[in-house]
């Protein structure tokens, strides 16, 4: 394991101790060991309650290669 492999453990580990699971919405599963998440069902963008313009973001990736 690597050094920064290890900080990023601990702070895995930090947050899953501090952060109540409850908070963790429906669509998202937590496993704390192995420090695994999993997407259970992709959402709709209006569900998250953010603007976000799709081809803004299409644009600024198409551009990064």
């Amino acid at each position: 394991m690597t050094k920064d492999e290890q900080k990023s453990r601990a702070l895995i580990q930090i947050f899953v101790d501090s952060s109540p699971h409850e908070e963790l919405p429906n669509h998202l599963t937590l496993h704390s060991f192995p420090f695994k998440g999993l997407v259970n069902q992709i959402i709709d963008s209006k569900f998250i309650g953010l603007k976000i313009n799709e081809l803004l973001v299409i644009e600024y990736f198409s551009h990064q290669t």
